[in-house]
């Protein structure tokens, strides 16, 4: 009696596939959940629907791309080629830029924008922050960060985490201060972003090695 190899190696593919998307839905719902709530409980900006169009469409785009195609690369669902992997992380990083300070960001290249508010800790530091936590907990504790043997992937996730967060406070807060929103927005989805790492790569070494 021959035994298929291919055929076996195959199906145990698939079978750790299903595994990784019956692990990924739940956690894209709870992560809807908390931004959703976040969002519902801190109130929408009276201007979204007012911001310039190429604005809402980059701040969609992060939300498309940090729900579903970095966390889909973090977990292993989904194995696009370096050169699209690449593109992935750069479009999400842009889009996120340009969503958060919007035509501020053409004043800060032209150097003809203000700066106004300087580094301080406010509440939108909080806020973002406070976003972004019990997404990463749910990373670390789901188990997100260590679906992957590389530990790469973890990083994935963790940016996800930072730029929604970014989104997410961008959605909240009507400033069109430049300084506030390089230092108060983006400073702290940064901050976020280096906690995020070293939790996801400490977890991703802990769970593995378990």
């Amino acid at each position: 009696m021959s035994v298929d190899a291919g055929a076996l190696i195959v199906g145990d593919l698939r079978a750790l596939r299903r595994g990784r998307a019956r692990h990924f839905a739940p956690a894209l719902a709870l992560s809807l959940l908390f931004v959703g709530g976040f969002l519902l409980l801190e109130g929408l900006r009276p201007d979204l629907w007012l911001q310039p169009g190429w604005q809402i469409a980059a701040q969609m785009a992060v939300w498309l791309l940090c729900l579903v195609a970095l966390p889909a690369v973090g977990v292993g669902l989904w194995f696009p080629g370096r050169a699209t992997r690449v593109a992935l992380g750069l479009m999400a990083v842009v889009a996120a830029l340009v969503g958060a300070l919007g035509p501020g960001l053409m004043d800060m290249f032209q150097g003809s924008g203000p700066m106004g508010q300087g580094p301080q800790l406010d509440r939108c530091v909080a806020s973002t922050i406070g976003a972004g936590l019990p997404l990463l907990a749910l990373g670390v504790l789901s188990g997100a960060s260590a679906q992957r043997r590389r530990a790469g992937g973890a990083l994935w996730v963790s940016g996800g985490v930072s730029l929604m967060a970014l989104d997410a406070i961008t959605w909240h807060c009507p400033s069109d201060d430049l300084g506030h929103n390089l230092f108060s927005h983006l400073g702290a989805a940064v901050l976020l972003l280096i906690v995020a790492a070293i939790a996801g790569l400490l977890a991703h070494r802990r769970q593995r090695a378990g």
